[in-house]
């Protein structure tokens, strides 16, 4: 049986064959290939979408994934020549003396980055062999490394002893509350790969701090606005806690047909969303006042709304269960399921917005799906027999064939 994977991280085809490979029909995106002199080959065999990059690894290379910390006793220990492929960071203790490095025990492929004290600046380059991550240094303790979501907090500045160099690998935030002189204090250098949410008074701190901004983005929240970590769905009820509120969000806000557009002016004053608002037609002009983004998506109901965020199938009965026709917002995934036919769209069916994926089991559905579509930044697909898919594999950290 075939075998199609959705994402993987790592694939390792060092000692893969024309054997191994054969029972993998696709896979869609891969952030690094391994592969070795003699089956380089084999990359154009199999069916990949994307792949972030490839890296040939050299006969004799042993993989190391992670973090990779070398000290006086790790390099006083080594005895025959080691030979290491890096897939990560590499960090050298201060201890760490020019001559053990230019012993030349220790030879490294690095695909992401060295951290060395300033002392050694000059000789790391001799342990590291073609297809380098950069060498960065630091000064007086070795960086500090946060994987994830990391908030900056003035209880953290507080526990640190002597300057640090901070480097966050995934979402960077920082507290609403931080002292930023303390900021200023305790954080000598900051690296961030992937994003950093910050309030609009704290970016020039940022930036002074920031050894480079190229490997991530950053979104300033402005001075004033509420940051909603949640989705958010008010009624009638719900809203009355709110009183001229500002909004700064990422995540869908829902507004129920029974909010008047009283209610809404007395309980927002502007939104700042890069997600969806849905809201009932009788209020969307109002909703279009308050965005401070041209770019937000805002969609509007009739009579009611059925969001998809999940997985769901979607059977005939289901839709002509419903009272009157809806507006279906798809951000998981929906199955039509066998029985769904042409008129209990059209006539149940408002509007379509897909955000996420709407899957057909026939293929005519998706013509009747088109006159009713009013966003589409997703995808429509029609659902093939499971001997042609066979078993699918959606995320893989690490794969080897």
């Amino acid at each position: 049986m075939s075998q199609r994977i959705g994402n993987v991280g790592l694939l390792n085809l060092v000692n893969a064959t024309e054997e191994s490979i054969k029972g993998v029909e696709r896979i869609e995106n891969v952030g690094l290939v391994l592969y070795g002199k003699g089956n380089a080959h084999l990359l154009t065999r199999l069916n990949i979408g994307n792949i972030g990059s490839s890296l040939e690894v050299p006969s004799g290379y042993r993989l190391y994934n992670g973090v990779l910390n070398l000290d006086q006793n790790y390099l006083s220990s080594i005895v025959e020549p080691v030979l290491l492929l890096v897939n990560g960071v590499v960090i050298i203790d201060r201890n760490v003396q020019p001559d053990q490095i230019q012993a030349g025990n220790l030879n490294l492929m690095v695909n992401g980055k060295v951290y060395c004290p300033a002392h050694l600046s000059g000789v790391t380059g001799s342990m590291l062999t073609k297809n380098n991550g950069a060498v960065e240094t630091y000064h007086s303790a070795p960086p500090r490394l946060e994987n994830g979501k990391f908030t900056l907090t003035n209880s953290f500045l507080q526990s640190v002893d002597e300057p640090l160099f901070l480097v966050v690998n995934g979402l960077l935030t920082f507290a609403q509350d931080l002292n930023l002189d303390l900021l200023n204090e305790k954080i000598n250098k900051l690296e961030v790969n992937g994003k950093i949410e910050i309030f609009e008074n704290q970016e020039a701190y940022l930036y002074k701090k920031a050894a480079s901004l190229t490997t991530c983005k950053v979104e300033v929240i402005p001075a004033g606005y509420e940051v909603l970590g949640i989705p958010l769905r008010l009624n009638a009820r719900s809203i009355r806690r709110f009183q001229q509120k500002k909004w700064f969000t990422n995540k869908p806000v829902i507004i129920e047909s029974d909010v008047s557009r009283e209610m809404l002016t007395k309980a927002v004053e502007k939104i700042h969303s890069t997600s969806v608002i849905i809201c009932h037609e009788d209020v969307e002009d109002l909703v279009y006042e308050r965005l401070s983004l041209l770019e937000t998506e805002v969609l509007s109901y009739e009579n009611n709304f059925i969001l998809i965020e999940g997985e769901e199938v979607w059977s005939n009965d289901q839709f002509l269960a419903l009272d009157q026709p809806a507006t279906f917002i798809v951000k998981g995934q929906l199955f039509l399921d066998d029985d769904v036919s042409e008129e209990v769209l059209r006539t149940k069916v408002s509007t379509l917005d897909i955000l996420g994926e709407v899957v057909v089991r026939e293929k005519k559905l998706k013509g009747v799906l088109q006159n009713i579509i009013r966003l589409n930044t997703g995808t429509v697909e029609e659902e093939k027999g499971k001997e042609e898919t066979g078993v699918t594999l959606q995320n893989v950290g690490e794969l080897s064939l």
